[in-house]
């Protein structure tokens, strides 16, 4: 099993952090987000790790040291992470992997979950949080139908993303392949979810709800006093 950290981007809302050290260095529990995310990751067996890097590179590589692998994305300033995908292609594309956005904070039940499904395509989402800085789904089946917007009501979404995807080596091989088309159309600020709405007809996107268990995302300094309260200082 591969793995993909999507970890080339600053986190502008909050430049009173992120002027210094890219948003993935702050620190819960005691271990910065990347560590953390790369520590769960090895300990469930998962070592082929590549992170996508671009805003104070050399800071995140200071960090991991040898942990993982490093991409740059050298346009990480004018693009957003369907760029930092694709540049992945050459290490993953066809292989069964799991994707992580670089500001994800989680319980390491959630990945030991996904590595139980081996073979599968699973999004696990939150069915009960609602909240504006989180893309919505949509269930039909039990599989994903569709990504909704943020904003999209509760009416008609059925949870949230977590930030967190695991690919069968189908589905690896699908997304990559559009998403090569949409980057070599000139499109390279959009989300990877963009791409992923556009091979939902082709693969089976499994939900599994992991409500209940410890997550968020850090997009705000809010979110940080959150984090900090689930996971500690």
């Amino acid at each position: 099993m591969k793995a993909v950290i999507l970890a080339a981007g600053r986190g502008t809302r909050m430049p009173e952090i992120t002027n210094d050290m890219p948003k993935c260095l702050i620190k819960i529990g005691g271990k910065t987000i990347i560590e953390r995310q790369i520590d769960i990751l090895r300990e469930e067996g998962v070592n082929d790790i590549y992170v996508v890097v671009g805003y104070m590179a050399n800071k995140v590589i200071k960090k991991v040291g040898n942990k993982a692998n490093f991409i740059f994305n050298e346009e990480y300033a004018s693009t957003d992470n369907i760029y930092s995908l694709y540049l992945a292609k050459n290490f993953v594309k066809g292989s069964e992997f799991i994707l992580l956005n670089g500001d994800a904070v989680f319980d390491k039940n959630i990945i030991r979950e996904l590595l139980k499904r081996k073979g599968k395509d699973i999004a696990p989402i939150d069915s009960q949080y609602y909240d504006l800085e989180e893309l919505k789904v949509k269930i039909k089946d039990e599989t994903i139908a569709e990504i909704l917007p943020k904003n999209a009501s509760r009416e008609i979404s059925n949870g949230s993303t977590i930030g967190i995807f695991k690919f069968s080596s189908l589905g690896s091989k699908l997304l990559f392949e559009e998403i090569k088309k949409i980057v070599e159309q000139g499109i390279k600020n959009k989300w990877f979810e963009y791409a992923l709405n556009k091979v939902l007809g082709k693969i089976k996107m499994h939900a599994i709800d992991i409500h209940g268990w410890k997550w968020i995302e850090i997009d705000t300094l809010e979110d940080i006093r959150k984090a900090r309260k689930l996971f500690g200082e």
